[in-house]
């Protein structure tokens, strides 16, 4: 689970976010909307730890992994398709040679009964249970899988980067951050440049993902069918809805429009109370009453 603690970002006078606090339970599928200039792509780069906030933090376990989807990318130009998006597995020779260097210790260490060796025995175990998650003998299969469901052939797998348009970089991108499998996507308007097809088979991967996912998109339907949560940010706040985006907006509506009644009604009630003050002020046996009447009021003012 992530925690969002306080989370402020101030920039001059403006409040971008004034102490935000949210969880990121394992099974959310978020939706995260709000107008633009909201700060809805700095909240993922706040999560992810390229943006520092004013105050407050994000709190992450450890080895918790982050699969982030910004709006700019870079790439390594002269790597072919397949080699790029290869890199999704880097991680795993860091793995491997971890594992290496552990089952060498453990041939030569005796003390069994020891908490120590016991914490590699589990540190072992963990590594093998991320390398059964990313299916390394299938890893080739795998790549060729989610790049073709983005929509690339077998003939692009071996073309260089550069010879294809930004969009198409994009997809090589959101392919690496699928093919990690990791805990939370963070996703900002990830079917901008995909085709219907491809939208289409992104969000059947995501419907049927485990990770949790923070999304930033306008394709409502996209929203609908894959989010079961939606958190909007509006002026610094957050409004958390546990439902997709229709249903949010539906709901939003009701507390807007409830809000205006009751702001109507806090209206009238001033101006009549003032009638009242002005009405009693000047009388002797009544002024205690007006200046309650006035304390009344400077409070609903100030609510």
């Amino acid at each position: 689970m992530i925690s969002v603690n306080n989370l402020s970002v101030i920039y001059g006078d403006r409040k971008l976010f004034d102490k935000m606090a949210f969880y990121v339970s394992p099974k959310d599928k978020i939706g995260l909307v709000g107008k633009n200039g909201a700060g809805k792509s700095t909240l993922l780069k706040t999560v992810i730890g390229e943006q520092l906030p004013t105050s407050g933090d994000v709190s992450i376990p450890n080895d918790y992994i982050i699969g982030y989807l910004p709006q700019e990318m870079k790439h390594n130009e002269h790597n072919t398709i397949i080699e790029e998006a290869s890199l999704a597995f880097s991680e795993i020779n860091v793995m491997q040679e971890r594992i290496d260097a552990i089952t060498e210790e453990l041939n030569v260490r005796t003390d069994y009964q020891t908490d120590s060796y016991a914490n590699l025995i589990q540190e072992l175990n963990e590594i093998n249970d991320r390398l059964n998650i990313l299916d390394i003998d299938h890893m080739t299969e795998k790549i060729e899988r989610i790049l073709k469901g983005l929509g690339f052939t077998n003939r692009d797998m071996n073309q260089p980067m550069n010879t294809f348009s930004g969009g198409w970089k994009m997809r090589v991108e959101l392919a690496k951050i699928l093919l990690q499998e990791p805990n939370l996507l963070l996703l900002d308007e990830p079917t901008n440049h995909l085709d219907i097809e491809s939208i289409q088979w992104l969000e059947d991967f995501l419907t049927a993902s485990s990770s949790s996912i923070m999304l930033i998109s306008h394709d409502r339907d996209f929203l609908d069918n894959i989010t079961n949560r939606t958190i909007e940010i509006s002026k610094g706040k957050i409004y958390d809805y546990k439902f997709p985006y229709s249903k949010y907006l539906v709901q939003r509506k009701d507390e807007l429009e409830k809000q205006k009644a009751a702001y109507k009604n806090q209206q009238k009630y001033i101006a009549d109370t003032e009638i009242l003050i002005n009405k009693f002020r000047a009388k002797k046996n009544k002024a205690s009453f007006a200046q309650s009447l006035i304390k009344k009021t400077r409070q609903i003012r100030t609510n």
